[in-house]
């Protein structure tokens, strides 16, 4: 494998304040990757109203941002309509960038439910609900519809995204995960909430440890939060649509010589 954990990688978040994790990330074996800088936002459920109202005013900033970037990957729920054509069709006139966007599905863009119903309305506006880009040598990133994971979704469509991401995965080399949801145990209402099957999971974590995955960039839960799955780092950025009177916010992401860091940007 090109991944292991016999050292770490040191992890910045929003403030400068490092944090060296040895047993939750992943250092690289092969020389480091060259220094990459990116921009993640997610969850601007265009076309609510305080989706289009903020979602506008992070575009500026994006385009604006001194900070140095090469491209921009949404994570998902770009729309609000539950797989409606005329609310992805919105929201992609919407979202025009001086530079290359990607997107990934959310559960407001294709539904836990039936996900391969509305695909091909996704990849018709946003691209492809799948796929792998190489931005630098020696470093992959894998966007994947991690909706398909749900227990709502039926076992076949299940079983087909494992396939796809297997296949996403190999050869086996230092790859960033971008997905919306992750399956993990959701804390609202001072109540805990249960996520996807142990079994989904563990199968879903040792897929991504064969793969390379040395971390799971994503959004859904409206919240900023830090989680591991079998040792994987998952990081959940704070959504760009004002629910729950939350503030909007976008991350630039740089990794340099193995270390991978964040920054929080608030509009």
């Amino acid at each position: 494998m090109a991944i292991n954990r016999r050292s770490f990688i040191r992890l910045l978040g929003t403030s400068a304040i490092a944090a060296s994790l040895p047993k939750s990330v992943y250092a690289l074996d092969a020389e480091p990757v060259p220094e990459i800088s990116f921009v993640q936002l997610t969850d601007t459920h265009i076309p609510d109203e305080s989706g289009i109202e903020r979602t506008t005013k992070i575009i500026d900033k994006i385009n604006n941002l001194s900070l140095p970037y090469e491209f921009i990957i949404h994570t998902g729920d770009i729309s609000n309509g539950h797989g409606k054509a005329e609310d992805m069709e919105q929201a992609k006139s919407l979202l025009k960038f001086a530079k290359t966007i990607y997107f990934v599905p959310g559960n407001w863009d294709v539904t836990f439910d039936h996900p391969e119903e509305f695909e091909p309305i996704f990849e018709k506006y946003f691209g492809p609900c799948n796929q792998s880009i190489s931005p630098a040598s020696g470093l992959r990133m894998v966007l994947f519809n991690s909706q398909s994971l749900s227990d709502r979704a039926n076992s076949s469509v299940r079983d087909n995204a494992f396939r796809q991401l297997e296949k996403m995965l190999n050869p086996s080399m230092p790859t960033i995960l971008f997905c919306h949801a992750t399956g993990l145990p959701d804390f609202y209402s001072n109540e805990m909430h249960t996520g996807w099957k142990a079994e989904t999971l563990t199968r879903w974590a040792d897929m991504m440890k064969q793969g390379g995955v040395f971390a799971v960039l994503a959004g859904h839960f409206h919240r900023d939060e830090y989680h591991l799955l079998d040792d994987i780092p998952f990081f959940i950025s704070a959504p760009v649509v004002g629910w729950w009177g939350r503030q909007s916010t976008f991350r630039h992401w740089t990794l340099k010589s193995g270390v991978l860091t964040y920054r929080t940007i608030y509009v």
